[in-house]
């Protein structure tokens, strides 16, 4: 069985850096045929959705495809959601099939996607996640960032009993997965691929996790420390009540 690759890419403010890193996407996943890339971009405030539109127009027809959609609202769980929803419409529920939501920015290259490739021709799981959680990752971060990342470790660890060491990585979920999950997930944030990976333990999935290494170029995390990690806190204790209250 050949597998293929649908790369998410979820857009936001990257009129700068989008129409490269799509041409990266592209350029790789050549190697994988049936492979496609999707743009969904998300609320921007620059020109990121008419650069997306001019790269749908301008592909040429070999190679691989490119699409672009559009959310209006801004959020990483929009796009994901949509880039999801849109390669299982395109292709149905296929044991073949594989989305990978990542960021637009690819932070680690490619080098989750290499590191998933025998896992995945040998069929070990529907789910795997490139991990920054993973002992061979080479990933550098200050000491506050390492302690808030623990704590979420913890946090997700206590309030929902997950397993995963890293719940914030690349995402590769086979579609026959990912038409399970679709309806389960309601975050639209960064909390999204938190739910993704709560739900995918839930239905007994075990998520393998691949060592990833940084892309060279990797710009500067737009996430926003405090203020995102109160936001996710608050999903896991939502996640938690509404697991609680149908469990009762």
């Amino acid at each position: 069985m050949t597998n293929s690759f649908l790369y998410v890419l979820p857009v936001h403010n990257e009129a700068s850096i989008l129409a490269s890193n799509v041409a990266r996407a592209r350029a790789f996943l050549e190697r994988f045929p049936g492979s496609e890339v999707y743009a969904v971009e998300n609320g921007s405030k620059d020109d990121s959705w008419p650069i997306a539109e001019a790269i749908e127009q301008s592909a040429p027809a070999h190679g691989t495809p490119f699409r672009a959609f559009r959310e209006l609202q801004a959020g990483i769980g929009y796009a994901y959601h949509r880039g999801m929803t849109e390669a299982v419409t395109r292709f149905g529920p296929s044991a073949s099939t594989w989305a990978v939501l990542t960021a637009s920015d690819l932070p680690f290259g490619f080098s989750d996607l290499e590191g998933a490739w025998g896992r995945i021709e040998r069929a070990q799981s529907r789910i795997l996640m490139g991990s920054k959680a993973h002992p061979l990752s080479h990933i550098k971060t200050s000491p506050k960032r390492r302690l808030m990342t623990e704590a979420y470790r913890v946090a997700r660890r206590v309030a929902l009993g997950m397993r995963v060491g890293d719940s914030q990585g690349s995402v590769f979920v086979r579609l026959d997965l990912a038409a399970e999950l679709l309806p389960r997930i309601a975050s639209r944030g960064f909390f999204y691929s938190t739910e993704l990976c709560y739900f995918a333990e839930r239905l007994g999935e075990s998520i393998v996790e691949l060592p990833v290494t940084p892309d060279p170029v990797l710009r500067a995390s737009t996430v926003r420390a405090f203020r995102d990690g109160v936001s996710m806190l608050g999903e896991l204790v939502r996640l938690r009540k509404e697991q609680n209250s149908r469990s009762s």
